[in-house]
């Protein structure tokens, strides 16, 4: 399984007052405030942390189910520039960041699970309305799968399960094929594993 989180630089300036008092205490472990308060760029090291944690998340709750906001339960540790992990609830999940002058997004993925093959998106958004970027962002990933696995187009489908947790569907078939889907300001990333 994998999980998968974004934020678009400019959008999240724009948006995010992150300095103000009790927003970094909310979301972060103490050691995690002190990677941010040391960092070279701190608003880079925040967003980091920030799409680690939720990159993490978003496999916990497909292995789980049920949603929560426990960022303190998210912990953070950073590796080397690109690679880091997050553990929740004793389990550990490897992660992978890629930070640009747009975006940072991190991918995390269950350390056994470190070597397996899976398909991993980044792309930038049309700027239209939310609906159809969401289309563009579904029409993107069953594309993409189809090239990448050889599957025929017309049979496949992005669904949400009772969570709204997503996945492919293939007509005809049972298997349900997991999906983490991000998107902030002006991009959006996928995996498929």
């Amino acid at each position: 399984m994998t999980g998968n989180d974004i934020v678009d630089k400019f959008t999240a300036a724009a948006e995010s007052n992150w300095k103000r008092k009790g927003f970094l205490e909310k979301l972060f472990t103490g050691q995690e405030q002190q990677l941010i308060g040391e960092a070279s760029i701190p608003e880079d090291m925040l967003w980091r942390l920030w799409t680690m944690k939720e990159s993490a998340y978003k496999i916990y709750t497909r292995q789980f189910g049920g949603r929560f906001f426990a960022p303190h339960k998210i912990n953070c540790t950073i590796l080397s520039n690109t690679s880091g992990c997050v553990t929740l609830n004793t389990i550990n999940y490897q992660t992978i960041t890629r930070s640009t002058k747009n975006y940072i997004y991190s991918m995390a993925r269950l350390d056994k699970n470190a070597q397996q093959a899976f398909l991993n998106c980044c792309f930038r958004l049309p700027q239209w309305t939310y609906a159809k970027q969401q289309a563009f962002i579904y029409d993107n990933i069953i594309n993409q799968y189809a090239v990448f696995t050889g599957t025929i187009k017309n049979g496949l489908s992005l669904k949400k399960d009772k969570d709204g947790i997503p996945f492919l569907s293939c007509q005809g078939d049972m298997s349900v094929i997991p999906v983490s889907i991000t998107h902030h300001g002006h991009f959006a990333a996928f995996t498929i594993y």
